[in-house]
């Protein structure tokens, strides 16, 4: 990788972190990295094994794609979610997301 797409892998690791609201030492320890380690690839000054790559991508719930190429999945048929949340109250989604968040942070999902 160049030093350029090392840095774009950081800074949309470093999004979803913020999106999930943990500190960079919250979120390597979610990945099981060293938080010194995960600070470099965050800001891209270190390449990533493909094993720390795989540990991020879980921790994240980003694609691995995504996080080397910036490219997203678009095979994803969100519709359905959608509409359920469409009908939800205000309180209905605010409970959904804690839920999703949750469960998007569990390790063993």
């Amino acid at each position: 990788m160049t030093k350029e797409q090392r840095a774009a892998a950081g800074r949309r690791l470093r999004q979803q972190r913020s999106k999930l609201g943990l500190t960079r030492e919250q979120f390597a320890l979610l990945a099981d990295v060293a938080p010194g380690y995960y600070g470099q690839i965050e800001v891209g000054t270190s390449q990533m094994s493909v094993d720390t790559l795989i540990k991020l991508s879980k921790a994240s719930r980003l694609s691995m794609e995504y996080i080397l190429l910036g490219e997203e999945d678009r095979n994803r048929d969100l519709a359905p979610i959608q509409a359920m949340l469409a009908r939800c109250s205000s309180r209905e989604l605010r409970l959904a997301e804690q839920v999703l968040q949750l469960f998007l942070l569990r390790g063993d999902l």
